[in-house]
């Protein structure tokens, strides 16, 4: 992972999330303790601590997530 990734596509807040969820925007779920990608594709439904792709639940504190962040 590059560093201008983790600071230009990181997707921290609920409205940043939400704009993704909304607008169908594919996101990417790493795990950081795993180095790897664990999940990609939309956001199926979210709140303040979960945020569900593909059908698995990914902790938002557990996971990096990435995509387009709002403007």
């Amino acid at each position: 992972m590059t560093l201008s990734k983790l600071f230009n596509k990181s997707l921290i807040t609920c409205q940043e999330l939400s704009y993704s969820m909304n607008l169908g925007l594919p996101v990417e779920v790493y795990c950081p303790v795993k180095h790897e990608t664990v999940a990609f594709g939309r956001i199926r439904y979210m709140c303040e601590t979960t945020v569900v792709i593909n059908d698995s639940a990914h902790n938002r504190d557990d996971y990096l997530f990435f995509g387009c962040p709002c403007s």
